[in-house]
């Protein structure tokens, strides 16, 4: 459900699939309905034709509802979907609702219904995506599993040159801020999204560490063209903001103990010298810095497929929730967290804190 620009990458991969059977399509665009699910990415036709009642989908009985409609700004909608399907007894996987990745730090109203409608249905729910997802949860899980003191923890993520991988208008100068004026307080900061979608992770990471985190504090800085800046979205004027960085951090005793830090720029910002960048100047990936005995740092980059112009950021985050499917089918009834979560984390903080 779902045919966004990341719903249309986890239709693609649902239809190629050979393990797996498409069996009916819901979509919400008026324009899209009634036209085969193929069709709508570009493929041979399939016979499964895309309807706007939810109904439809409720008659077919899938074994597994993957729910890539946005949430943003319609989160109880989101929820009050997937909780029907649930008590319905069919079994979810989303991108949607990203603090439910980490369902103990997930708002306890979500927590509780999709809880409660999994077993109603005797049904299962995971929730995933790429980052917040496996790369903030899984990735650093299995790394830490060879840690010994850990100092501090934080995962740099870098989207470089936004408008050329991501060249939506509305969320780069809307969410992002891009050509805003000086001033201007990003949505994604001034709406309470950077926390609301990466506390999880920071406290995901803070539990896995045996941390008791003092509070969760956000850092963050805009950058101002220094001259008009030529990119795939236009003109981005000089003096308005072409680059933000912001840190979700976990403090523990008045420092940052466990971090996410994120920098996002357009074509041809200027680099400031105070921020930490990955090995390859010019392409956007994540850096993992583990401080402590031993140090640890993993750099992971999404490769551009030569076939196609897909953004890969955008195909893996629909391929963690599609790949899940055959283990959710198979999974007890219930909501699972993260599939790493039970690996034994033995590393030990320099100070040992007890209430």
């Amino acid at each position: 459900m779902g045919t966004g620009l990341t719903g249309k990458e986890a239709l693609r991969a649902i239809i190629n699939d050979p393990s797996l059977e498409l069996v009916g399509l819901k979509v919400s665009t008026p324009e899209k309905v009634g036209v085969d699910a193929g069709s709508l990415i570009g493929e041979p036709d399939t016979g499964v034709i895309a309807s706007a009642d939810v109904d439809d989908v409720l008659a077919l009985a899938p074994d597994c509802v993957s729910y890539c409609a946005t949430a943003v700004r319609r989160e109880a909608e989101a929820i009050a979907d997937m909780v029907r399907y649930l008590e319905a007894g069919i079994n979810v996987v989303t991108i949607a609702t990203i603090p439910m990745i980490y369902p103990s730090a997930a708002p306890p109203e979500w927590r509780a219904a999709v809880e409660a409608a999994a077993a109603k249905g005797n049904s299962t729910f995971y929730a995933t995506g790429a980052e917040p997802g496996f790369i903030s949860l899984n990735i650093p899980t299995a790394l830490l599993t060879g840690a010994g003191v850990v100092e501090s923890y934080r995962m740099d993520e870098y989207a470089i040159d936004l408008d050329k991988s991501y060249p939506i208008w509305d969320v780069l100068h809307e969410s992002m801020g891009f050509g805003k004026p000086d001033g201007h307080v990003p949505a994604r900061i001034a709406s309470g999204k950077v926390n609301h979608d990466w506390e999880t992770v920071v406290r995901y990471i803070a539990d896995i560490l045996g941390l008791e985190l003092d509070g969760v504090e956000l850092d963050w800085e805009t950058l101002l063209a220094p001259e008009d800046l030529d990119t795939a979205i236009g003109v981005i004027p000089q003096g308005t903001i072409c680059a933000h960085r912001w840190q979700l951090a976990g403090v523990v005793d008045g420092r940052p103990a466990v971090a996410v830090q994120y920098f996002a720029t357009v074509s041809s910002t200027p680099w400031p010298q105070h921020w930490p960048r990955p090995s390859r100047n010019d392409q956007g990936g994540m850096v993992i810095r583990v401080e402590g005995r031993p140090s640890m740092c993993l750099e992971l980059y999404f490769e551009q497929s030569p076939s196609d112009r897909v953004n890969p950021g955008v195909a893996v985050t629909a391929l963690a929730a599609i790949n899940s499917i055959p283990e959710v089918i198979r999974a007890p009834p219930g909501v699972i967290a993260n599939p790493l979560a039970g690996l034994a984390i033995v590393s030990r903080q320099s100070r040992t804190r007890s209430h």
